[in-house]
């Protein structure tokens, strides 16, 4: 049995035990009589356990689809403005061909990486930056020149 669902048995028990009083028996479970104080006491543990309970649970919820989630793990790494002998990596792998996931993709390679899964670009060109065709060499100085603002690679 999970902790989170033995806190709720537990608050559910004693918030049971609070309202009705006690002198419950379930099975081999026999709960005593209980008045006053002690029942009050009872019903805020109980709601403290259920809480507890929920909380734990929402908190395993958020951390299932983080890890579902195609965001960067162990076996990734994010790389901000990528370079590629000197310059910009060029968004595209050939001259206006080839462009976005596969030139990101050859540029994770080079670095150890299977493939790229996020590569978001930018016009670089515009701003007098120049970049470099990763499968040619060659540079782009055109205002037209586009390259990542970051890659994204995993294994």
């Amino acid at each position: 049995m999970s902790l989170d669902t033995m806190a709720f048995v537990l608050g559910g028990l004693l918030i049971a035990a609070g309202v009705f009083g006690g002198g419950l028996e379930v099975k081999e479970l026999k709960l005593p009589q209980i008045v006053g104080t002690v029942r009050l006491v009872a019903v805020v543990l109980g709601a403290v356990f259920v809480v507890l309970a929920l909380a734990i649970n929402q908190k395993w919820i958020e951390q299932q689809r983080e890890s579902n989630q195609s965001s960067p793990t162990e076996s990734s790494k994010t790389f901000a403005t990528p370079m590629y002998e000197g310059r910009r990596l060029d968004a595209c792998v050939e001259w206006a061909t080839r462009c976005g996931e596969e030139a990101a993709t050859t540029w994770c390679k080079v670095q150890g990486y299977e493939r790229a899964i996020q590569y978001p670009i930018e016009n670089v060109g515009e701003l007098g930056v120049s970049t470099k065709l990763i499968g040619t060499r060659e540079v782009c100085k055109e205002k037209f020149c586009a390259s990542f603002t970051e890659i994204t690679c995993t294994k």
